[in-house]
Formats: C-alpha cells, sequence, structure tokens
C-alpha cells in the first residue's frame, strides 16, 4: 500500500529525480495568511511552533467579560486532538477516527457548509494503531485543505466545495503503520511523518507534491546513509555523529530495519534556512539487547553509552525542506529503553545567550531535560536542565553531547548480566511474585510529558507546556519480530505501582503541572498542579494570557502568563485533548476550542470525595467559541 521512491544513487540525483527544485520559495500564501492573525492556517499557528497570537482585544482586563458566542456538537465520541482551522469566514475542523472534515459557516454560527468522509477502514486502523487512533492536524494552502488519516492515506479537498483533488497512500496499515497527521507545507510540498514504532515499523518523513499528489522524496530515520538523506550537507556538531554511518553503524547487526523512531509530532520551519525540525519516537522493541551486543553496555567514565546508540530514534531532528537530506541530529535517550519518544513540538526562537543573539531549538524533552540547540548546528547552547523529576541520568555531558546515564536504571534480559554492572535491587524488601531481578523502577515513567503543543510569548520569555511526574516499573522479555503485531518486549514489573516523584524526588500526589519555563535561566518560573494525569495543549497571547484546557475540572480557562493565576474559567464539564485558537471575524477577536472525552463515564457514588473526577465531567464533544460582548 506505501508508495517508496527508494534509489541508492546519490542525494543530489535523488532530488533531481523528485523534480524538486534547489531554489523553491517558501509557500507565499502560508506565509502571507499565517502573518495575519485573523488566520489560523496550520497547528501552533505559525511556522516557529509558537501557539502564540498576536491578537490583542482580549486582555487580562476584560477576559472576565468572555460570554458563549455559539457552540456546535462534534457529534463523535472520541479524544479531538486537532485544533480547528480558520480561513476568512471559514472554520476547519477534523475529528478524530473515521477522520471527517467539516466547514463551518462563520457568518452563520457554524452552520455546515461541507462534510467530506474519507474512505477508510475504521476497525483495522483502530486495531493496528496506538494511543486513542487520534488525528491531531489540518493544513491549509491555496485554497486546499490537507490531512492525513490514521489508516494512511493522504488527501487534498478543495476548500470551498469540500471535493477530493487528490489522494495518495504513505503508509502501510496492515503492518501496523498509521499516521497522526503530523506535517507542514512547506514550498509546493506537504511533509508527514508516520506513526507504528510499537509494532516495529521504521520511522521516515515523506513528501508530496500539494498540486498532484506525487511522492517527491522519502527518507528514514535510521538506516544506510541513502536512505537517511546524509550526505554533503549532513554537519553535525558532536563526535559521536560524525562516524561514517552514523544512523547504521549504531545499530547491532540489522536490529534498524525495526527500529521504530517514527515521527508524529508536529514540525517546525525555518524560512531563512530552509530547514523543518521535528523529534522521532521510541526505539523499537523497548529491550535494548536487540539492539547491542546481547547483555553489554558500553559507558565511559561520566556515564555516557559509546556505543550502540541507536541513531536516531528518541532523537531530534533538522532536515532541509526542499530535498529532504539531513542537516543535524541529536540522539536525546541514546539507545532508548523506557519509550521516551519524542513526538514533540520544536519551537524556534531567537534568544540572547551570552550577550549574543543566537537562532535556536528547543525542547522540553520526553525525559524531563530543557533542551535548547543552535538550530543551524545542532550544538547546545545552554546545559540541559531537569524540568521534570528524572533519575535515569545525572545530566547531560557538554563535550560529548552524551547523557550520562545512572546504571542502575539500564535495563537487561537476563538478571546475570545485570548483575555485572549493578547489584541495585529497586524493589527491595517489596518483590512481587515472581521477581527476576531484572527489575527496573524508573522516572519519569515514559513519559515526562507528551505530544501537546507548547506555547512560547515572547512577552514573557516563557515556554508553556503540561508536564507528568510519573513513574514506572519494567520488566523487558523476548520475542521475534512478527509483521503486524506488537513489538515492544516489555511488560509491567508487577506489583505496587511506582510512587509519582516530584521536583525534590520524594513522592507527591501531583499527577502533572502545567509548567511555565524560562530557558535562558534554566528554571521553572510557575506551575498550575493537577492531582491527576491532565494534559492539555496551551495557546499564549499578545495580552499576557495563556488559554488551555483544564480537564481534571472540567474547565476552559484563561491564566495570567506571568503568574499562572486564573483570570477567567468556564465550564464545559468535559476533558480537552486540543490546543485553543484565536481568530478575528467581522473585526472581532474569537477563542475557540473542543472539549472531548473517549473515556466513559463513570457513576457519581453518593459518598464519592468532593474532588472526584467524575464529578466535573462527563461525556461529549462539543465546539465551544467565545468573544467578549457587543
Amino acid at each position: 500500500m506505501t508508495l517508496f521512491k527508494r534509489t541508492s544513487a546519490s542525494l543530489l540525483a535523488m532530488a533531481c529525480v523528485a523534480g524538486v527544485s534547489q531554489n523553491a520559495l517558501a509557500n507565499d500564501d502560508v506565509l502571507a495568511k499565517s502573518k495575519d492573525p485573523a488566520n489560523v492556517v496550520m497547528p501552533s499557528i505559525t511556522y516557529n511552533g509558537w501557539n502564540y497570537s498576536t491578537l490583542n482585544q482580549i486582555t487580562l482586563d476584560n477576559v472576565k467579560n468572555l460570554t458563549l458566542a455559539w457552540t456546535m456538537q462534534i457529534g463523535i465520541m472520541d479524544s479531538h486532538e486537532a485544533s480547528p482551522l480558520v480561513v476568512g469566514d471559514t472554520m476547519y475542523i477534523a475529528s478524530p477516527k473515521p477522520n471527517y472534515i467539516y466547514a463551518l459557516d462563520l457568518t452563520k454560527d457554524g452552520v455546515i457548509k461541507w462534510e467530506f468522509r474519507p474512505t477508510m477502514d475504521v476497525a483495522l486502523a483502530t486495531a493496528q494503531t496506538c494511543c486513542g487512533q487520534q488525528t491531531r492536524a489540518l493544513y491549509y494552502a491555496e485554497g486546499k485543505i490537507f490531512y492525513a488519516t490514521l489508516d494512511g492515506q493522504i488527501i487534498a479537498l478543495d476548500a470551498k466545495s469540500g471535493e477530493q483533488l487528490w489522494r495518495n497512500v504513505g503508509a502501510d496499515i496492515v503492518r501496523g503503520e498509521g499516521m497522526a497527521g503530523n506535517g507542514l507545507i512547506v514550498h509546493n510540498l506537504f511533509l508527514v511523518g508516520n506513526e507504528g514504532g510499537e509494532r516495529g515499523v521504521r520511522g521516515k518523513s515523506h513528501a508530496y507534491d500539494i498540486n498532484t499528489g506525487k511522492m517527491q522524496w522519502t527518507y528514514y530515520n535510521m538506516g544506510p546513509n541513502n536512505e537517511v538523506g546524509i550526505g554533503p550537507k549532513f554537519k553535525p556538531f558532536y563526535a559521536d555523529d560524525k562516524i561514517p554511518n552514523p544512523a547504521l553503524d549504531s545499530w547491532f547487526g540489522d536490529s534498524w530495519k525495526h527500529g521504530g523512531g517514527t515521527n508524529w509530532g508536529y514540525y517546525t520551519w525555518d524560512p531563512d534556512t530552509d530547514i523543518f525540525f521535528y523529534s522521532t519516537g521510541n526505539c523499537g522493541p523497548w529491550n535494548p539487547d536487540y539492539r547491542r551486543e546481547w547483555g553489554k553496555v558500553d559507558l565511559d567514565a561520566n556515564g555516557g553509552l559509546k556505543s550502540f546508540k541507536n541513531n536516531y530514534c528518541a532523537s531530534q531532528m533538522a532536515r532541509n525542506a526542499t530535498t529532504g537530506e539531513l542537516i543535524w541530529a541529536y540522539n536525546i535517550t541514546p539507545q532508548d529503553m523506557w519509550d521516551l519518544d519524542e513526538p514533540l513540538i520544536t519551537p524556534l526562537v531567537d534568544l540572547t545567550i551570552g550577550g549574543a543573539v543566537r537562532k535556536t531549538a528547543m525542547k522540553f524533552a520526553r525525559d524531563g531535560m530543557f533542551y535548547v540547540w543552535d538550530r543551524n548546528t545542532g550544538e547546545m547552547l545552554i546545559e540541559p536542565w531537569m524540568a521534570e523529576y528524572q533519575d535515569l541520568n545525572h545530566g547531560v555531558d557538554m563535550k560529548t553531547g552524551r547523557p550520562m546515564y545512572n546504571i542502575d536504571k539500564i535495563a537487561f534480559t537476563n538478571v546475570e548480566d545485570r548483575r555485572k554492572y549493578t547489584q541495585a535491587d529497586p524493589r527491595g524488601d517489596t518483590k512481587p511474585q515472581g521477581y527476576t531481578g531484572t527489575e527496573i523502577v524508573y522516572c519519569p515513567g515514559t513519559a515526562a510529558r507528551n505530544w501537546e503543543n507548547d506555547a512560547w510569548s515572547p512577552r514573557t520569555g516563557l515556554l508553556y507546556t503540561h508536564s507528568d511526574t510519573s513513574c514506572a516499573t519494567q520488566v523487558v522479555t523476548t520475542g521475534e519480530y512478527k509483521p503486524g503485531e506488537g513489538y515492544t518486549l516489555q511488560r509491567s514489573a508487577g506489583g505496587a505501582a511506582a510512587q509519582a516523584l516530584g521536583m525534590d524526588g520524594k513522592p507527591t500526589t501531583v499527577l502533572s503541572r502545567l509548567q511555565a519555563n524560562d530557558p535562558i535561566n534554566r528554571k521553572n518560573v510557575w506551575s498550575k498542579p493537577y492531582n491527576e494525569n491532565t494534559r492539555v495543549p496551551a495557546m499564549a497571547t499578545a495580552t499576557d494570557i495563556v488559554f488551555h484546557g483544564n480537564s481534571a475540572e472540567g474547565l476552559f480557562e484563561a491564566l495570567d502568563a506571568k503568574t499562572g493565576k486564573a483570570a477567567w474559567t468556564f465550564r464545559t464539564g468535559s476533558r480537552f485533548n486540543q490546543s485553543p485558537i484565536s481568530y478575528l471575524y467581522g473585526g472581532k477577536q474569537y477563542i475557540a476550542i473542543i472539549s472531548s472525552s473517549r473515556i466513559g463515564d463513570t457513576a457519581v457514588a453518593n459518598n464519592a470525595p468532593a474532588d472526584a473526577a467524575a464529578r466535573y465531567r462527563r461525556q461529549g464533544v462539543t465546539l465551544y467559541v467565545f468573544k467578549l460582548p457587543g
């Protein structure tokens, strides 16, 4: 089902075969419309990934006056994660599976102009993909709407009529490869990624002509240089990445063929350098013995992994948007064995560091660390710091670029191999039945955070991010790769669940936080705690407001961006899974968000605690649109 274009020719020849001009210009329509704050034409609003609205009618002084302008029932009871688009007098909405697209008439308070329903096997897509089966994005360019369905279809629609203009297939759903909808319109290309690392799918980026739908290039995140796009333009900063075949020789044998590293997070793009940025998913399988010499770990004196880093899963990537060639890459979690995938957006921000303005790419990563790179070279400009508690490493060696691993947290299949390196007993006197001696207890327990959009405010200099405080237990197992079947080779270690730990390393009842972090001063400025996992994207505005959904209490909130204090709330009685948007119509600023839940309703017992989650929310999916009175 997948249309691949493979070649062993030179990268330049590949670009020529693809018909891509080396001198292609930015998509003028997208650039122009994204600079006009009346429109929202892509996730996170602009190419730099700030999720920041420059509209200024709604302020901290008057936000308390926000009223409901209109609502609409979407009708698909699932987690809606794709933010709406707005172009002119039309709002566009993408649903989760079965991936319907709606065009709503803003002149008539959301009356449906047209609806598009793709032909897809929803049952197969649900069975073969992971973790909620969502679609997270729509894109607008040149009078067209672009998106990817969960089962790997790539579709372009006429924005006025909803007519399908073209369709291609970019993933093989039968073997567990799907698409979460991440991508970007750059030049005349629709850049997209894939998902399915938990089934042994190899991660890739691929590009399609926005006018014809023909695939222009495909590059993987691990494997031979020509398949990864490693050539003359590849100039990484750190020595570990300067070896002749960094994405091949860092794997044991042919384990790279099922190495994961899919990319299902949002993309960002720098028009000045024509580089686009994304990060990759977990290594596959989780059991690292299948990706290194069995039972052997090669650490330097500081705990840095010297061999079998498994480039480039759980990594930050930077590619040329025209040709797809790799410019630089940085392995955030070498030999990842903890599901520390990085489906996270990479905001692009100019920061003053050491008295000079530096063009940076930043990431509050899933390993709990906050990274700031030179976005042209991949050099770390600020020492990474712990933004959420983790005990996997002792920081990052700024000279080598390697995280300094805690040997007690390294996974092994066999206890005799583990005992060659550590005598640590993570369960102490509370060993569960069937204890193997290979159990590890680690934080952040697969997710210091996840795919949700960040928000950057150039006014406050803060990055707003939801995070988790989870820890986990794990045993790795043995097994064989079978196409289309699970290929994680791990299980929970059993017994009592690992206690969540706070930033002080002590037990906490706080399970997630909305954080405001200062990347230059390496500190958390404020955080809003929750007693359950409630990660939701955030949006910042030019009037120092952060809008986000508070799923724990079923509230849509406006917070003071400088302090985190609530300035306005609205009860929806449901969860949230998407970023709000702000747009201008008829000279007035609006705020829109879909509250949604795919979790069934739980009965509220008479003796349920006052703060029981079931008291605050029910299942439902509703679009809410707010404005100021008048």
